[in-house]
């Protein structure tokens, strides 16, 4: 895969189209089989909890970083990047501390350009009812993770980023990623790491090293980024990244602009929006069985679940059987993205078994435990 990679950068023709052909088959058939076996998404905690620059400690400053943060809470939780200016949301910006329980000020290292920052608490359920009430897409706390293998060329030498870089480069995506509520790793490179990987294998999108090396991250995403400093200074990027059996390849959306890493960030953040964001349709009831209901606390487990969901406005039980629970689930999501959401950590999954005959999904409990929390 590495010599067809650096072969096809060069330009060079392979003789054999049915060879080249296998090889790519086989490297999507590796993604797709990675996907299967680890896709398991983490509860990302800090959603609510927002930090941007304030100019100073007086109450007009506090304002306006307080309306900024509370544009950034709706862009994390609705996918938006441009929050439409509803009248619900015109009216909140005018009074954001209706939405956070706490704030306070932090100061930055005397070398920081920000000397100055707000870090706010949001409420949720304030925020939740604010996107409601304004028709606005919900995306849930239970999100794909990324890790990112990035490898960095100047001159003839190159080097992976690793987790705590201070590489501008780094810090960007960094940035981006918590702005659009993306968890994003970056790999630790310690001795485990440098064994099967070096920065040939990244350059070369090995996904037969990489992906087994991901496995140590539970990353439902690979994101693979090869970055080359030119001599003005500029730097000069290509992105992919390996999702749900697919290899996506990363353009510039302005093909004047270079692609940068905090849009290759914005490429991903928008390919998970569209599949996991629930409109802000009218509230529907949904008819869901779940089996796997053997104790009290798989009973209780499974409602403070369900409750904590985003997308969910109310449970209701309506029918027990054995161990099977039949539950009307409130909901603006259609039964298939809803099906789609509940099994994205796992905690839930599609079950063959009919134990309601007229239930709209059927699902399994349980099935790998506890849901993990973000790395």
């Amino acid at each position: 895969m590495g010599t067809l990679a650096a072969n096809l950068d060069k330009g060079l023709w392979l003789p054999k189209l049915a060879s080249v052909v296998k090889l790519k088959s086989f490297c999507w058939l590796l993604v797709c089989l990675w996907w299967t076996n680890v896709c398991s998404a983490a509860v990302v905690p800090w959603l609510y909890d927002v930090v941007v620059p304030v100019e100073s400690q007086l109450p007009s400053a506090r304002l306006e970083a307080s309306r900024v943060a509370l544009l950034q809470v709706l862009t994390r939780l609705t996918g938006l990047v441009h929050v439409p200016r509803h009248p619900q949301i015109v009216r909140a910006l005018a009074a954001p501390d209706l939405y956070y329980s706490q704030f306070s000020f932090v100061a930055a290292q005397p070398e920081a350009e920000i000397p100055l920052s707000l870090r706010i608490q949001f409420e949720p359920r304030s925020v939740l009812r604010l996107i409601r009430d304004s028709a606005l897409p919900v995306w849930g706390a239970n999100r794909p993770v990324v890790v990112a293998w990035v490898v960095v060329e100047q001159g003839t030498e190159r080097e992976i980023i690793a987790a705590g870089s201070n590489h501008p480069l780094a810090l960007e995506l960094q940035q981006r990623a918590k702005e659009r509520g993306l968890p994003l790793l970056y790999p630790l490179l310690d001795l485990e790491d440098q064994i099967k990987v070096d920065p040939a294998v990244v350059w070369g999108r090995m996904s037969q090293v990489l992906l087994p090396a991901s496995e140590r991250y539970r990353a439902d995403i690979v994101l693979i980024g090869r970055v080359q400093a030119l001599s003005d200074g500029n730097w000069a990027m290509s992105w992919e990244f390996w999702f749900d059996g697919r290899v996506i390849p990363l353009n510039p959306i302005d093909e004047q602009a270079p692609l940068t890493a905090a849009a290759a960030v914005d490429h991903i953040a928008n390919e998970l929006t569209q599949r996991y964001a629930v409109l802000g349709r009218e509230p529907r009831q949904i008819l869901l069985g779940v089996s796997g209901i053997f104790s009290p606390a798989d009973y209780g487990g499974l409602l403070n679940y369900l409750e904590a969901l985003e997308f969910v406005d109310h449970v209701n039980v309506a029918e027990i059987q054995t161990d099977h629970l039949g539950l009307i689930v409130t909901t603006s999501a259609a039964p298939e993205q809803l099906l789609r959401l509940l099994e994205i950590d796992r905690r839930l999954l599609q079950s063959e078994d009919p134990g309601f005959s007229n239930a709209d999904i059927e699902m399994v409990w349980g099935v790998e435990g506890e849901s993990r929390s973000d790395p």
